[in-house]
């Protein structure tokens, strides 16, 4: 399926820079700190898009791993979908489109270049070849390191059937149905890095009163989709259970809360496969 080198992840568990984390509900201080607390419990995968609060959250990334060991860490961005405002979406998945997603990111985390550059969700017809030989190209002025895409079904076969994809995310919660759980076993097989989505499931958060600003993005969340609620995984084994079950070589997690974020990581931990 991949001839292509896989990326080796530093960690178990990663950490998405996403949701509240591009939004004023939360303090840029408070992403710094939970980036912070990440790493030091071991985390060493962190993810953000440009999507993420119209690159606000990229910005924060960017300056929360400043201080921190570049060598040690394993960062990726998205491209192809960007955000104007909480609701609005824009895709883009021409190769100039592209590109200047990418040139945009990189100066937003500032950085030369990232660990792996993920398409969001492109469909099989918007990989087209001349998109592929863009991002080669890119790729080789050392934009970013691993090609991934992020998906539910389709465009994830046909992106893994091109050979030049090393990162495949997607959602590796209990619901995902057995096709979903055989794909991500043959694509780890097959020597492709997955990065697991979603753990606790694809279903709208819990209704619950808001106890903090950063609770107003959930609760926007819940009120935009007008879905009745979903089955749910109870975490952290919705983290753990992807690793043991072989679905995953990394699940990303994202919180606004730190004691939310040390049980994850030391769940993550017990297994004796770090951070």
């Amino acid at each position: 399926m991949n001839a292509l080198p896989p990326p080796a992840l530093p960690s178990r568990l990663g950490f998405g820079v996403s949701g509240p984390h591009g939004t004023a509900l939360l303090p840029s201080r408070a992403t710094r700190m939970l980036v912070e607390q990440a790493f030091a419990g071991g985390v060493r995968v962190f993810d953000t898009a440009p999507a993420y609060g119209a690159g606000e959250a990229e910005k924060r990334l960017g300056k929360a791993l400043a201080g921190l060991p570049r060598d040690e860490l394993f960062i990726t961005t998205k491209a192809g979908v960007t955000s104007a405002g909480l609701a609005r979406r824009v895709r883009d998945f021409s190769p100039d489109g592209i590109e200047r997603s990418i040139r945009a990111s990189l100066s937003r985390l500032g950085l030369e270049g990232v660990d792996g550059l993920v398409l969001h969700g492109p469909a099989p017809l918007e990989l087209t070849p001349a998109l592929l030989a863009r991002l080669s190209d890119m790729k080789s002025a050392g934009a970013f390191r691993h090609l991934g895409v992020a998906g539910r079904g389709a465009e994830l076969d046909a992106a893994l059937e091109t050979g030049a994809f090393t990162i495949l995310m997607a959602p590796v919660h209990p619901f995902i149905g057995e096709a979903a759980r055989s794909r991500l076993r043959a694509a780890r097989g097959a020597g492709v890095a997955v990065m697991g989505i979603e753990a606790a499931g694809d279903g709208p958060p819990p209704l619950r009163p808001p106890r903090k600003m950063s609770d107003l993005y959930a609760l926007a969340r819940r009120l935009r989709s007008g879905a009745a609620d979903g089955p749910r995984a109870a975490m952290p084994d919705a983290l753990t259970d992807p690793v043991l079950d072989g679905l995953a070589d990394c699940v990303v997690m994202t919180t606004t809360r730190k004691e939310h974020l040390a049980a994850n990581i030391a769940a993550m931990t017990a297994l004796g496969a770090g951070g």
